[in-house]
């Protein structure tokens, strides 16, 4: 029977051109090698290292070419074992900004977590480049974000975009405004604005759109809840530009005004690691999003 870790050494010296070398590749004394190599050779009975040239000898090659292929097979299965190990009790690290209709994202762990009972979920709701940040340093998988006009994706992050919604411009009733129906981003100059999460990609696609439009945004009130910003909004406290998802929901009546001519859009956008998910458990879960997304959405979402 030929030792696994005694192959390897004999592939350690071939590629590494002797024996000094390999004991520095496979982090042991030299001493250690030359004992492996001595009891490789006693149990096939043939000499399988040159020890002038400190080359594999024809034996020796053989041997070596066929220990790869055994090593690398003995990889995988090592590779697989660990996936399927992964998949009976890892966890996910998933980060998410608060409003994501119309994507249902407890639908979507509800059946992932359906699938794959073993695995936990790790929820986090951050600013999107908190949570980019922390998919960069490894302390993230998967991040559910919107995107911003300026957003590009960063080094390392790979992205698919969801979705897009139109924005929507969300007041007290009976207000002036409200009573029009729709309304263009320069009819709010000089109005007070209520701004979600200044830095975030919402904000920022908020303000780049009015800026664009000639008007200098009056942020006269500040929330980090993007559903307490059409609360906040139904009091007169401010007017608000919102998803429109979120502005049509059962809540505190608001006037709900079209943008004319062309109403400003957030992206919806899913984020990981551009060498994929590092865990079996995240890399399944970013498989069966794409597809339960793609199901939800009506569409073929791909990597």
């Amino acid at each position: 029977m030929l030792d696994l870790n005694r192959l390897r050494v004999l592939v350690a010296i071939a590629d590494h051109g002797g024996f000094t070398r390999a004991a520095e590749a496979l982090h042991v004394a030299q001493p250690a090698i030359s004992q492996q190599v001595k009891a490789l050779e006693a149990s096939v009975g043939l000499e399988l290292v040159d020890r002038k040239t400190k080359r594999p000898t024809q034996a020796g090659a053989i041997l070596v070419s066929h220990a790869r292929v055994a090593m690398t097979e003995l990889d995988s299965a090592a590779l697989e074992l660990e996936e399927l190990d992964g998949l009976r009790r890892g966890t996910v690290r998933l980060g998410a900004i608060h409003w994501l209709e119309p994507l249902d994202l407890p639908a979507l762990l509800r059946s992932f977590v359906d699938r794959y009972p073993g695995i936990s979920i790790e929820l986090h709701e951050e600013n999107a480049r908190v949570m980019f940040d922390m998919l960069e340093t490894g302390d993230m998988d998967l991040v559910f974000s919107n995107l911003s006009p300026t957003d590009t994706v960063h080094s390392g992050l790979a992205q698919c975009e969801l979705f897009t919604e139109d924005l929507v411009v969300a007041m007290v009733t009976g207000s002036h405004l409200g009573s029009q129906g729709t309304c263009t981003l320069g009819d709010l100059d000089g109005e007070g604005l209520i701004a979600f999460r200044k830095g975030s990609a919402f904000f920022e696609t908020v303000d780049s759109a009015l800026r664009i439009a000639g008007v200098t945004p009056n942020f006269v009130m500040g929330t980090s809840d993007l559903s307490m910003t059409r609360n906040l909004a139904s009091r007169g406290l401010g007017i608000a530009l919102l998803p429109r998802s979120l502005a049509e929901i059962d809540g505190p009546p608001i006037d709900v005004v079209e943008i004319t001519p062309t109403p400003p859009i957030r992206t919806v956008a899913l984020t990981w690691s551009e060498s994929g998910p590092r865990s079996p458990a995240s890399r399944a879960f970013l498989a069966f999003a794409l597809d339960w997304l793609g199901e939800a959405l009506g569409r073929e979402i791909r990597r």
